[in-house]
């Protein structure tokens, strides 16, 4: 008879369905390392550190360079990977191509995808998602989703 685990993980319906410690999704740690050190402990705990796979939010008052720490990192992303490129979900448009090449960024690696309602935003990533394999070198960075509306809010506010 099966181990449970085995049930488990034939039952699952998702790709990637592992037992934790052969999970290809923890295998490999691998970071992004910016060129400022402290940015690289605050993001870490290590000045060798750096940004690791995952969600990682960036919150602050209004022009705190919150854009520009999301675009050191999408730089440093693109360094490293010669395959690499950048989802850019923008919602603010305060971020023109300029801005983009001040950081080092090549903009026609960047995927510029303007959104204007969270709704948007979250079909658009899923099909994105879907489409991503494990291996592919995506960068996903979302400015900003602290002022994204529902659709439900903005066909509010156009009725008053």
């Amino acid at each position: 008879m099966a181990s449970l685990m085995s049930r488990i993980l034939k039952n699952s319906v998702l790709k990637g369905a592992s037992v934790l410690e052969d999970s290809k999704v923890f295998a490999k740690k691998d970071a992004i390392i910016s060129p400022v050190p402290a940015v690289n402990v605050a993001v870490s705990g290590e000045i060798d550190g750096g940004l690791g796979a995952g969600l990682f939010t960036i919150a602050a008052k209004s022009r705190h360079f919150k854009s520009n720490y999301a675009l050191m990192f999408a730089s440093t992303y693109l360094k490293k990977y010669d395959d690499a490129v950048i989802l850019f979900y923008d919602s603010e448009f305060g971020s023109p191509k300029a801005y983009f090449e001040s950081a080092g960024i090549d903009p026609s690696r960047v995927a510029h995808i303007p959104i204007t309602n969270i709704e948007e935003l979250k079909f658009d990533i899923m099909n994105q998602l879907d489409d991503i394999e494990l291996g592919d070198h995506v960068m996903i960075v979302i400015d900003s989703v602290g002022n994204l509306a529902s659709k439900k809010e903005v066909e509010d506010a156009l009725k008053e």
